[in-house]
């Protein structure tokens, strides 16, 4: 569907100065899925016009590895937030559910998922408004959502 290629787009689109004095900035990428490529990021820039390593140097990239490590990353964010203020303009989690569909399966875990990932929404919307940092958020796509679920009692 193109979730990961508007996020490469939006890491270098973020990078270029705009109308109202905005002059670009930095962005932060949390991939839970292995799936940002620098070389698109070079080839964006291409597009652009933009210097290739200037382009990369701005962009902090995360690999998350289970959902608990997606929300401590959180932390990091923030804390580099802080150090740089002002100077980042986007944080992006290219996706926010994957890591949680494999760490609570199930009907019985529902509960569990749903609150964590409302934490971490919470905590994405703390950062944003307290930064004054975009935030963009792409999900897995799935043609039939209810798939993977399972419809026996729960133990």
């Amino acid at each position: 569907t193109g979730k990961t290629q508007l996020s490469h787009t939006l890491c270098v689109t973020a990078q270029l100065p705009g109308a109202k004095g905005y002059t670009g900035g930095k962005v932060v990428f949390i991939d839970t899925e292995n799936t940002s490529r620098p070389d698109r990021l070079r080839d964006i820039a291409d597009r652009f016009n933009l210097d290739q390593s200037a382009v990369l140097d701005n962009v902090l990239y995360a690999r998350a590895y289970t959902s608990e490590h997606q929300y401590e990353l959180l932390d990091y964010v923030a804390a580099k937030f802080y150090e740089e203020s002002g100077v980042f303009k986007l944080l992006i989690v290219d996706s926010i559910m994957a890591l949680f569909r494999v760490d609570f399966s199930g009907r019985g875990e529902l509960a569990d998922r749903q609150q964590k990932l409302a934490q971490m929404l919470s905590k994405l919307q703390k950062i944003s408004e307290e930064y004054n940092v975009a935030v963009f958020i792409t999900n897995q796509m799935t043609a039939d959502p209810g798939a993977a679920m399972t419809f026996t009692a729960d133990p």
